[in-house]
């Protein structure tokens, strides 16, 4: 096992970009259907203004200034977007290929508005800690991979039983525990990288294969670990890793829609809360990567943020 100690120095652009990475990542899937259903439908004003508003917001997010605008006002994007798909696809007849777009766009939406959600919480105070429903942390990292698995176009599928597993089924189980029981307070960031971690797992791991995670908070300290059985990293690019925009040797040549940046935000976020971050990997064999950082001297449980500088 490999404790990250790699300085980042990220520039102000890679940080914003590193920070609203699993916004992106939505963004850039959400213009991949877009820009399928238009071909499926074969053009429409209205989509096409709707492709060009994610294309502008995803650009923005390069710019701290300019990401910081569009976020502000980021729930008028929202019904931009939305107003956009429901106005080139009323009326329509679909074909199968673009009835699956549109319900792979439906369902992204879905996560899109639930990303706004989270952005607003942190807009004014980016390492805001908060109390997280751990049944409402786990039903959206299902949904991600049911999103996931419906893009697939049946390639794979996602369960949670081993014994229900197929031959092309991904085992995906996330495990939680928490000192204060159904709750667990934490910063509203983390749960980006739990998501960006598992999804990096199930990018690098063939289907069959497995994701294990686990999220513990013991009331002094919060762990996360997350296990795959995918390609692996190669030993001595293990510290590389975390550096912005470097892909190992053995992972260039895979196709993704993500910005790339899943392992450096994990790194860049443990770093910022004083934690630390190891990395076991083996080729062919798999990787796990394990957080921890302090835990927040805690409030009493309640549904209101509690933010800290």
């Amino acid at each position: 096992m490999v404790e990250i100690i790699r300085a980042l120095n990220l520039t102000p652009e890679q940080e914003a970009l590193v920070d609203l990475h699993s916004f992106l990542n939505v963004l850039n899937i959400l213009s991949a259907e877009m820009d399928l259903l238009a071909h499926y439908i074969g053009g429409d004003d209205n989509l096409r203004a709707g492709i060009t508003t994610v294309h502008e917001f995803a650009k923005a997010l390069r710019d701290p200034f300019q990401a910081r605008l569009w976020i502000e006002d980021i729930e008028a994007v929202h019904r931009e977007i939305r107003a956009a798909v429901d106005q080139a696809t009323t009326g329509l007849e679909p074909t199968p290929e673009s009835a699956e777009c549109i319900d792979n766009i439906n369902a992204i939406m879905v996560i899109f508005k639930s990303r706004v959600r989270e952005l607003a919480v942190r807009a004014n105070v980016p390492l805001i800690w908060k109390w997280h429903e751990l049944q409402t942390l786990r039903e959206d990292l299902s949904l991600l991979f049911q999103v996931m698995a419906q893009k697939s176009n049946g390639r794979f599928g996602i369960k949670d039983n081993i014994a229900d597993q197929g031959e092309r089924d991904y085992l995906v189980k996330f495990d939680t525990a928490s000192h204060d029981g159904h709750q667990i307070f934490m910063p509203a960031i983390f749960t980006d990288v739990i998501r960006d971690l598992l999804a990096n797992a199930r990018k690098y791991t063939a289907p069959g294969g497995k994701v294990l995670a686990g999220l513990h908070d013991n009331g002094h300290r919060i762990r996360l670990v997350v296990e795959d059985t995918g390609i692996g990293i190669p030993e001595d690019q293990i510290q590389d890793i975390v550096t912005f925009g470097f892909r190992a040797d053995n992972a260039q040549a895979r196709r993704t829609y993500g910005g790339g940046f899943g392992l450096t935000k994990a790194y860049w976020v443990t770093s910022r809360l004083k934690g630390r971050m190891w990395i076991h990997s083996k080729i062919d064999v798999g990787t796990r990567v394990t957080i921890e950082f302090p835990r927040l001297t805690r409030p009493e449980p309640t549904d209101a943020p509690y933010g800290r500088a």
